[in-house]
């Protein structure tokens, strides 16, 4: 019968840490409420000037292949020169589950530019070797710039 007290605590401890994980997949899931102007707001600020310029969602479907008519916001930015790989890319998505899907397209990407300037550009294949593709709830960030850690911290700051 002594058996009963430690059965009540440690179901209780067993409860308590079922509430406790339940509350930090709650309040920790990432992604925003912001608008995508809100986001890319303060990343585009922090680039260099005319480090990249604004491309057209019908530019992002070409390189990336995914059609950006169902996410709430995308904003791409991307060198004019065919001789540097810097892209911005953030997305908001409807639904974080769709972020995987968007990731992936962004690997492919990245790995066809490495095979395509492996071997004449190495300075842009390290940038792409290098490059940031993150996934924050329903946001995906990537990034292949010289400074790209310092847009990455403005747009987690921006969240």
């Amino acid at each position: 019968m002594r058996k009963k007290p430690y059965i009540i605590g440690e179901v209780l401890c067993v409860a308590a840490l079922i509430g406790f994980i339940v509350w930090l997949c709650i309040t920790r899931s990432g992604g925003t409420q912001k608008s995508i102007e809100e986001v890319s707001g303060p990343v585009v600020q922090a680039m260099e000037t005319e480090q990249m310029s604004k491309q057209s969602n019908a530019d992002a479907f070409k390189a990336f292949g995914i059609d950006f008519s169902t996410t709430e916001g995308t904003v791409y930015y991307a060198n004019d020169s065919v001789m540097d790989v810097s892209e911005l890319l953030i997305v908001k998505l409807g639904d974080e589950n769709d972020a995987q899907a968007i990731k992936t397209a962004i690997e492919n990407r990245v790995t066809d530019q490495q095979n395509l300037y492996k071997n004449y550009a190495p300075d842009q294949y390290a940038l792409l070797q290098d490059a940031i593709i993150e996934t924050s709830g329903n946001t995906v960030f990537y990034c292949t710039a010289k400074n790209a850690n310092e847009l990455y911290e403005a747009y987690k700051k921006a969240l």
